[in-house]
């Protein structure tokens, strides 16, 4: 890379790093203006680096989601059980908080329908997750850990798709605690693995590598 393209680069993170300060402390405030002035450029300088303002919002949310994507790998990548790593997953996958990322995430679904080329963004995202979890799955049936009540695809999209839903929840109002959701989450993985109690403390509880359930910070990995 020479210097031309490094500065660029360089600046283009500065508006990035911009754009999440004035999300974090007013999301509704994001526009061009603001995260100009945060960046301490102007307007224009911003859409010399970035088309648009979705464009700028697309971009930050795919550096979210990379690192978003690198902490549920290190999950997966952990020398534990695969139900301990399951655990893991929910706990991850349904935080306590909506961080300002994820919440961004959602609402930038509001803008694929005028821009469609951020729509691979969006699938990559799910896909991966996807992966994640079938790649898990899989390696526990190998094992004989999980006996599976439906295939492996089928189970990974439902775990995906069910942490969605409880991500998206508190973005419309409802106050369900969140271990409540990860509780509804862990329920299902049990049915859908074979593994009744291991992820909820009920009877058959007894899997050693349950102890990593609810220990430490999942995204410490």
């Amino acid at each position: 890379m020479n210097a031309t393209a490094r500065r660029r680069s360089e600046r283009r993170e500065d508006i990035v790093r911009a754009f999440w300060r004035v999300a974090r402390s007013n999301p509704r405030r994001v526009n061009v203006r603001s995260v100009a002035a945060e960046a301490e450029m102007s307007p224009a300088n911003v859409l010399h680096y970035f088309a648009s303002l979705g464009e700028l919002q697309m971009t930050a949310i795919a550096g979210a989601l990379e690192q978003f994507f690198e902490r549920r790998q290190a999950i997966l990548d952990r020398s534990e059980s695969a139900t301990a790593r399951i655990a893991a997953m929910i706990e991850a996958g349904v935080p306590d908080t909506i961080s300002d990322e994820l919440r961004h995430v959602y609402e930038s679904v509001g803008i694929l329908a005028d821009h469609p080329e951020y729509l691979p963004a969006h699938r990559a995202l799910t896909d991966r997750q996807v992966m994640l979890y079938r790649t898990l799955i899989e390696i526990g049936a190998g094992t004989g850990e999980f006996a599976l009540a439906s295939p492996p695809g089928m189970i990974a999209r439902n775990l995906v798709a069910l942490e969605d839903a409880y991500d998206l929840y508190p973005l419309v109002g409802d106050q369900t605690p969140r271990e409540e959701c990860r509780a509804a989450v862990r329920s299902y993985a049990e049915l859908a693995l074979g593994i009744p109690g291991r992820l909820t403390g009920g009877p058959g509880s007894g899997d050693p590598g349950t102890a990593a359930f609810g220990s430490g910070d999942p995204d410490s990995a």
